[in-house]
């Protein structure tokens, strides 16, 4: 069941009900929710930051790596 994801109820009724709402679920835990209108909205599990820009051709080395979180969530 990686599909599974924690909606209230107008969203749940939104993603089973409304027409063109689209919602994606990766297998990391990334949510991708496109209204009909076409716009992306993305989200992830607590303490899951975005991937790192890859480096750009005028620094020729990667961005710094960020520092984890001092305490995980309690989940």
């Amino acid at each position: 069941m990686g599909n599974l994801c924690c909606l209230c109820s107008s969203h749940h009724r939104l993603k089973i009900f409304a027409r063109g709402w689209r919602f994606v679920m990766d297998d990391d835990g990334t949510l991708r929710v496109t209204t009909p209108s076409g716009i992306t909205r993305t989200t992830r599990p607590p303490g899951m930051r975005p991937p790192a820009p890859e480096p750009t051709e005028t620094t020729g080395s990667p961005p710094p790596t960020p520092t984890p979180d001092d305490e995980p969530p309690p989940f």
